[in-house]
């Protein structure tokens, strides 16, 4: 661990960050490793009895002191930290104290896995902890040991939620310690933002600070000079209102809750922000796009490419077109154009699905994040495909959006000092976290033994019977009083299951993209004796459904997945909503061989083979369940790595061309 101080200063600048390497491929390769070597020796002395054994020392004399007592150790280790910087017994000392602190506000004292997860942050390592585990309270101690050191702290995580629920929660003790706590959320003004960033860790979204730091960037100009950049730095910073002032204080220390999904996940989404232009298209082009598009028949006049999303005319669908546009404006006699602007609208209508990609809310189109299943309010697609689907939905067409600055998740994570996180999910994307980010991973014990029981996969021939499966199992459950959570991939799935369950007369709730207003109202009831909830992904990565009196009792949560993810890192943080701390809980997947997910993947003959094999009301063997499901996951993983990969290179030549022009972004 560095003894030197990663906050802002004279050494560092008011505004620190870390300087973007220029080595090629190979270079960064070799540059990574010898740092990784160089980690182990330095970390190799410490393993989670060491750390326990060390935080212990100090245990005893905590526990009897008074809490004027108390205050003085958090006063005098906080001088020591601003002085001699993060040293290891100070880091030591400082986990004793914020698990004293935290007993007495919270009432939770942080677990010995919990302190070496916190040991793993804070040397700037990835720690994989279960589901369950605690995640939010092991950040704690990184988070309040840099912030005693006088350093700015973002605790990041996937959504709005998980970083205004934890802010709420954390703040007694952040206030304990005498530091201070502020989260950054959505619909923020300037002025909100700019005074919570200010505070001493601020709890915030991967896409909340990443724009907030581009318009920072954009604040202070295209101007490369080291010296003049710093200067500039502090003109703002002393500017008397919010407008035209720097929002962040550098990029000194991040932690990272959901690692996977805000590193991996989220990486190939690059961050643009956009100033809007009147709009070179009318409504009546889009609607006569869809009005020629709806002209064309698929196979004859054009040929879909469901795995990359695309569509290609035939030679028989551009001379259709052309004999087709005589009586249109003149703009469509541009072969070029009018090609361009029907095959966005044939993507608009076979890709881009309401209730799946994007919900109608408050007549505008509002993009669904697929992997958290929440409202993007503030995104639109590119090259005027939102306007095309706004025009599909007879919305109002919006601007055009012209970009001013962009960045990619994996250069801004970059650009910290320091940076460590935590997730449940990240074993299987550690290579990729270490290659990019430098992130090293290490696994933290569970800190008892898993009650989870999983009860494997059934894929079944049909949605008939698909639907019978799970409201007999349903039913099954809740007879036996056990609560039920009922995860699906979409708004639009969600709806559906709603309706069969309606049907029957089965009583439960829905939260989906519609309802995220009421999301902390349902997930605290959905643990409750009884409940049933419907949930897409919103209910999959960092719940925490309490279980209600006497659930245990009865075998704590079901979990049913009815629906297969583009990942099983996502099936898995699903899974983990059960069987937490201790508690008992049980999983199980129903699908059928008509899910989209499984029919994208699969030739029709294939599908047609596996159905004959399932039989009628019986799925397929476990074996070629589990083999099934496995193999468009899979697919769909590298697919996606190849993409982000390809997102990395692209931002690097961008990068070198704007250098070269004498730009910052």
């Amino acid at each position: 661990m560095s003894e030197l101080s990663i906050r802002p200063g004279i050494r560092l600048g008011s505004y620190p960050q870390k300087r973007e390497s220029r080595r090629d491929e190979l270079e960064q390769a070799l540059s990574v490793w010898v740092e990784r070597q160089r980690g182990r020796l330095r970390r190799g002395r410490h393993s989670q009895r060491s750390v326990v054994r060390g935080v212990d020392h100090y245990a005893a004399a905590l526990r009897d002191c008074s809490d004027e007592a108390l205050d003085g150790v958090i006063g005098e280790l906080r001088a020591q930290l601003h002085r001699k910087g993060l040293q290891e017994a100070l880091i030591i000392e400082s986990f004793a104290v914020i698990r004293e602190a935290a007993g007495r506000v919270l009432g939770k004292r942080h677990f010995d896995v919990q302190l070496y997860g916190g040991w793993l942050m804070m040397n700037g390592m990835l720690a994989e902890m279960q589901t369950g585990e605690g995640k939010t309270l092991t950040a704690t101690l990184p988070a309040c040991t840099a912030a005693l050191a006088g350093i700015p702290v973002h605790v990041i995580t996937a959504n709005d939620y998980l970083a205004e629920r934890d802010c709420e929660i954390m703040l007694p003790l952040y206030q304990r310690l005498g530091l201070s706590g502020n989260a950054v959320i959505d619909g923020m003004q300037p002025e909100q933002c700019h005074q919570a960033y200010r505070a001493d860790i601020v709890h915030t979204t991967n896409k909340q600070i990443a724009f907030d730091y581009l318009r920072d960037r954009i604040e202070m100009g295209e101007d490369t000079g080291e010296l003049r950049f710093q200067f500039r730095q502090i003109q703002r910073q002393r500017k008397p209102d919010a407008r035209g002032r720097l929002l962040l204080r550098g990029l000194c220390f991040a932690i990272v809750d959901e690692a996977d999904s805000v590193l991996i996940d989220e990486a190939d989404t690059p961050l643009i922000i956009t100033k809007t232009l009147p709009n070179e298209e009318s409504a009546d082009t889009y609607s006569d796009a869809l009005y020629l598009a709806s002209m064309l028949e698929a196979e004859q006049d054009y040929r879909v490419d469901d795995r990359a999303r695309s569509v290609d005319l035939t030679v028989a669908g551009e001379d259709r077109l052309e004999d087709a546009i005589l009586k249109l404006p003149k703009l469509w006699r541009n072969k070029r154009k009018r090609e361009t602007l029907v095959k966005q609208a044939l993507a608009a209508t076979l890709f881009y699905k309401r209730d799946r990609e994007y919900v109608v809310h408050e007549e505008k189109v509002q993009i669904i994040d697929q992997s958290t299943g929440r409202l993007m309010p503030d995104r639109a697609w590119e090259q005027g495909l939102h306007q095309m689907i706004e025009a599909k939905e007879g919305c109002l067409i919006s601007e055009q959006r012209e970009p001013q600055a962009r960045i990619s998740y994996q250069r801004f994570f970059s650009r910290y000092l320091r940076l460590g996180g935590t997730s449940g999910t990240i074993g299987e994307v550690a290579g990729e976290l270490r290659r990019v980010y430098g992130l090293d991973l290490r696994r933290v014990a569970t800190n008892q033994p898993s009650l989870r029981l999983m009860l494997g996969e059934q894929v079944f021939r049909d949605a008939t019977d698909k639907k019978v499966a799970l409201i007999n199992r349903v039913r099954a459950m809740n007879g036996a009083g056990r609560p039920i959570l009922i995860g699906t991939s979409s708004v639009e799935e969600s709806e559906r299951v709603s309706a069969w369950l309606a049907q029957v007369d089965i009583e439960h709730r829905v939260l989906n993209a519609k309802q995220d207003r009421h999301e902390a109202e349902i997930v605290a009831a959905a643990g409750q004796r009884g409940a049933i909830t419907v949930a897409t992904n919103m209910a999959g990565r960092g719940t925490d459904i309490a279980l209600g009196s006497g659930v245990a009792e009865l075998g704590g949560l079901h979990v049913i997945s009815l629906s297969l993810n583009d990942s099983h890192r996502i099936d898995r943080q699903l899974f983990g909503r059960c069987a937490r701390q201790g508690d008992p809980g049980s999983v199980e997947a129903i699908l059928s061989l008509e899910d989209a997910a499984l029919t994208n993947y699969y030739g029709p003959a294939v599908v047609k083979l596996l159905r004959r094999l399932a039989g009628h009301g019986r799925p397929l063997p476990r074996w070629l369940s589990r083999l099934a499901l496995r193999l468009p996951q899979r697919s769909h993983e590298a697919r996606q790595c190849r993409a982000r990969k390809a997102l990395m290179k692209q931002d690097k030549r961008l990068r070198r061309t704007l250098a070269f022009s004498g730009r910052f972004e």
